[in-house]
């Protein structure tokens, strides 16, 4: 957690808790080859949202990650990180299970 809240931004698969935390942090994510399903949403939901970027060829990352930090973009997809994430998920979650608070439910 402190390693990616230190990060401009990160190189990564997104996974689910990894995906997780970087929203958390507000951290931009260059998405590298992701599989299918569970990634792949993620991926789409990222992009959509203006939090990520996705490279499909290695041999072109630097090329990308030059043209993202000469364009202003990196400051852009991590203000939209920490807005699309919260931080607090988890404590609301305890707080409504601990609640017992199961209206949704239904």
């Amino acid at each position: 957690h402190e390693y990616m809240q230190a990060a401009d931004l990160i190189i990564t698969k997104p996974g689910g808790l990894t995906t997780a935390e970087s929203l958390a942090t507000g951290t931009a994510m260059v998405v590298v080859n992701p599989y299918p399903g569970q990634e792949m949403r993620n991926t789409d939901n990222l992009l959509e949202n203006g939090c990520a970027i996705k490279c499909n060829d290695l041999y072109l990352l630097g090329g990308k990650l030059q043209t993202l930090l000469r364009d202003g973009r990196l400051t852009k997809m991590q203000k939209n990180s920490k807005k699309y994430g919260n931080a607090e998920a988890c404590f609301e979650i305890v707080d409504t299970i601990a609640g017992g608070d199961y209206d949704y439910l239904e």
